[in-house]
């Protein structure tokens, strides 16, 4: 995972921008005060959740982003998002970036919702965002499943294509400008897993939108799939 993430951090937030709705989106589902960002890149969303009175916990394993991250300020501290029981309890954990999917395996993801559930207060709240694989199954072409949309202003282009190897993990290849390339393995995960093991584990409430705008999810259409689940 760090490879392909150290590969655009320069650029990271050119292609990932933290968007208005993003920040409607936060303020209108987080609870409490204290907030433990996973996969936190170069922090982002931390300095927004930070400059609206929340205490903030941001964690990444890519060194060049948290190099990128501390350029503006923001600490993010180098953790395996599946020790985040060493840390305290926090009223809201959020996932977003399509992180989760980078975990080597169904079990790994499976710990990390496991620990979650654990470092939440009573009533705190988990929010996951990923690709919604299910639409990409749906339309998959011998081992290709499509490409994500191309991501392209006038600081940087981005292409990102899925193809499924013979073990079932998605080969994620992606070009940057046009002349780095870059290719990672991603867990499939599936929204039917996802609230099967989050109810498994104890979650109480589990909602499930297909964007930030808090459209329904429609696993046929949706390009991604978003989760907030409350203890």
């Amino acid at each position: 995972m760090s490879q392909f993430y150290n590969c655009i951090a320069e650029k990271y937030d050119f292609i990932f921008p933290l968007s208005p709705t993003h920040q409607t989106f936060f303020a209108s589902e987080l609870c409490g005060k204290t907030v433990l960002d996973v996969g936190a890149a170069t922090g982002n969303l931390t300095a927004h959740l930070l400059s609206q009175g929340y205490e903030v916990t941001a964690i990444d394993l890519s060194k060049r982003l948290i190099a990128e991250a501390a350029k503006k300020d923001i600490v993010v501290q180098p953790l395996n998002m599946l020790d985040i029981d060493q840390l305290a309890v926090f009223n809201n954990i959020v996932c977003i970036g399509n992180t989760l999917p980078h975990l080597d395996s169904k079990t790994s993801v499976q710990l990390f919702l496991q620990k979650a559930y654990g470092q939440l207060t009573q009533g705190g709240k988990l929010v996951l965002q990923l690709v919604n694989f299910q639409k990409y199954f749906a339309q998959q072409q011998g081992d290709y499943l499509g490409n994500l949309p191309l991501i392209a202003n006038d600081k940087v282009k981005f292409e990102r294509f899925y193809y499924l190897n013979k073990e079932g993990k998605i080969r994620f290849k992606t070009i940057l400008d046009d002349t780095i390339e870059n290719e990672e393995l991603l867990q499939p995960i599936f929204a039917d897993e996802l609230i099967q093991w989050l109810t498994q584990i104890g979650f109480q409430t589990i909602n499930l939108y297909g964007n930030f705008k808090k459209d329904s999810f429609d696993p046929n259409a949706s390009m991604a799939l978003i989760i907030v689940a409350e203890k």
